[in-house]
């Protein structure tokens, strides 16, 4: 990893907004799949949009790097957990249990699994009060849902189904690191993910979707959440991603991770699908106190392994 570089405050505000665009997505993708749009037509649409989009401003911008031919199956693996593996989890585990607001608390578990990589493969140093702070986060949002009562024993299949994608973005995260260590930079390593994601996703869309597929997948109803979700949640948010795990390290920028879910209830809250209990509140307060607690450090964050 590129050392003295990780210590920018804008480097939080980038994954502050990459918590913001992930949170609003569960919302964008309930709304798409409340439409009838098939999981594999409405995945593969998305990936379409994002790799044409990140490719032209990639092209545009001269920031596409080439690939080196040993690095090639590290960029297969990286897409086979995420995007293929995510959002299988996260689309299927969405569709099951019809709730954006559990779909983002199981996502919220990452940072846990990601801190357990980061210290067998990477030796990530983080000290007690880093790894207290990354549960007390966790917790606090687990807290947050478990107060609203959205987990129910009949959401259990969709569970199971969720934490395909908690297993995909862990090992995205950490292949992502080998790659920005490899010194290829984050519009590289975004743009061939979803360039490389519509060829894993054209196979099951040709066999299961495009048979029954319909003009009416194309009204604005659908592509406007479609749209959203490519060019902010799959765009922005993932070349955002993707540079705040080379500047401020991998287990620091997934602890940013729980926010995803408190995010996405104060939205569905304000939209009026939800409404937030005064308990509530103080998984809030404590998901941010452990955000606090596992970002401090005595020395350059940029020191990060």
């Amino acid at each position: 990893m590129r050392k003295g570089r990780g210590s920018g405050w804008i480097w939080y505000l980038a994954i502050l907004v990459t918590v913001f665009f992930w949170g609003m997505s569960f919302l964008w993708s309930d709304s798409v799949l409340d439409q009838g749009v098939p999981v594999f037509t409405f995945i593969f649409t998305r990936m379409v949009l994002a790799a044409t989009a990140l490719t032209l401003f990639s092209l545009l911008t001269g920031r596409l790097q080439k690939i080196r031919r040993g690095d090639w199956k590290w960029f297969a693996a990286m897409t086979a957990f995420e995007p293929f593996l995510y959002f299988l989890g996260e689309t299927f585990g969405l569709k099951i249990t019809g709730s954006p607001t559990l779909c983002s608390v199981i996502i919220a578990t990452i940072p846990v699994f990601t801190l357990i990589v980061g210290q067998i493969f990477f030796r990530e140093k983080l000290s007690l009060l880093n790894r207290i702070g990354i549960f007390i986060a966790v917790a606090g949002v687990i807290g947050f849902i478990v107060l609203g009562g959205s987990l129910h024993t009949e959401y259990l299949y969709g569970i199971g189904v969720l934490f395909l994608a908690v297993i995909g973005s862990t090992g995205y995260t950490a292949i992502c690191k080998k790659l920005v260590d490899k010194q290829y930079n984050a519009f590289t390593i975004v743009t061939w993910q979803f360039i490389l994601a519509m060829g894993y996703f054209l196979v099951p869309f040709l066999i299961w979707d495009a048979p029954t597929w319909t003009p009416a997948y194309l009204s604005w109803s659908v592509l406007r959440p479609i749209l959203a979700l490519a060019v902010l949640c799959s765009g922005v948010a993932f070349v955002l991603y993707a540079a705040c795990v080379e500047h401020i390290g991998m287990t620091r920028t997934v602890v940013f991770l729980p926010l995803v879910a408190i995010v996405s209830a104060v939205a569905a809250s304000v939209m009026g699908q939800d409404t937030i209990l005064p308990l509530q509140m103080a998984g809030i307060v404590i998901a941010m106190a452990g955000v606090v607690m596992a970002q401090y450090t005595k020395t350059e964050t940029g020191n990060e392994a």
